[in-house]
């Protein structure tokens, strides 16, 4: 990856740092660890030169004395802040950012150049009773005559009401409660890919709670992302991984097929790749 030198008129704006990872594995690149602290000394000598006159009978003369000053300065550095760019400085000096998608194996480190949206389950799991008082209400407004209205209204609970063809509030607010709480992270990068993402809210520099607030589900501009791939589309995945032939087990074998299908309904889609992001970041300037 050619990553630009950082400067006064090119500057990165990280929205996520996995600090726990990324100093993992610049511990790894680097053999002395990671720099947490940076000091800087500096010093400044003055001499200045004193003259003394000296008269007795037999000898007349000078004799001069240096005086030195020294004065020393004394800077420490926080260097935490400087732990992404020293990261991504090592990776690329290995050669181990791939660009883009293209056939990565698990395990790879890429960077990918794109859009993303911003899928909070607690917020979700907050406005869901809201969201179907609301889908209720509107259900007054439908252009039907006043019987009509009045039978669909005394039939349909908000949990009845449909939002697509057979999913409805009530099964989207269960599926929704048993989904882990964390931030979901839709990506798509120039070439049409897709990946999908888990972050943890203690690793953004911006609140979670004012993402939906300020930016609603998509976050705009042009966004960098740096991460390891850690699952693929199943149509690739079929290609290339054998499954393993695990032991008949009629429970664990239900409870995978159920577990399949909240991935694709509540997580990651079938055709996307899966990316454990270390990294998110904008250009600025």
């Amino acid at each position: 990856m050619e990553l630009e030198q950082q400067s006064t008129d090119s500057l990165f704006d990280f929205l996520y740092i996995d600090r726990v990872r990324v100093s993992s594995l610049t511990a790894q690149l680097h053999n002395a660890g990671v720099v947490t602290s940076v000091k800087q000394t500096t010093s400044d000598t003055d001499k200045s030169n004193k003259s003394v006159e000296l008269s007795v009978k037999i000898l007349k003369g000078k004799v001069g004395t240096d005086d030195t000053l020294t004065h020393s300065q004394e800077k420490t550095f926080d260097a935490s802040w400087s732990l992404p760019i020293n990261f991504l400085d090592k990776l690329d000096e290995a050669g181990m950012i791939k660009t883009g998608l293209n056939g990565e194996n698990l395990g790879s480190v890429v960077h990918s150049v794109g859009k993303m949206r911003i899928f909070d389950v607690s917020t979700i799991q907050k406005i869901m009773p809201i969201f179907g008082e609301i889908a209720q209400a509107q259900l007054n407004t439908v252009n039907l005559p006043p019987k009509a209205k009045a039978k669909l209204k005394g039939k349909l609970t908000p949990d009845e009401i449909e939002i697509s063809p057979g999913l409805t509030i009530g099964v989207v607010k269960k599926l929704i409660n048993i989904v882990p709480n964390i931030l979901q992270v839709d990506f798509i990068d120039e070439n049409g890919n897709l990946m999908w993402m888990s972050i943890d809210k203690e690793y953004l520099t911006i609140n979670p709670d004012d993402l939906a607030l300020k930016y609603g589900g998509t976050i705009p501009g042009t966004w960098h992302v740096i991460g390891l791939i850690d699952a693929l589309p199943d149509s690739v995945q079929d290609q290339n991984i054998n499954n393993p032939d695990f032991p008949e087990h009629d429970l664990k074998s239900g409870l995978q097929s159920f577990l399949d299908m909240v991935k694709v309904q509540a997580g990651r889609g079938s055709d996307s790749y899966g990316m454990t992001p270390l990294l998110i970041f904008r250009t600025v300037g």
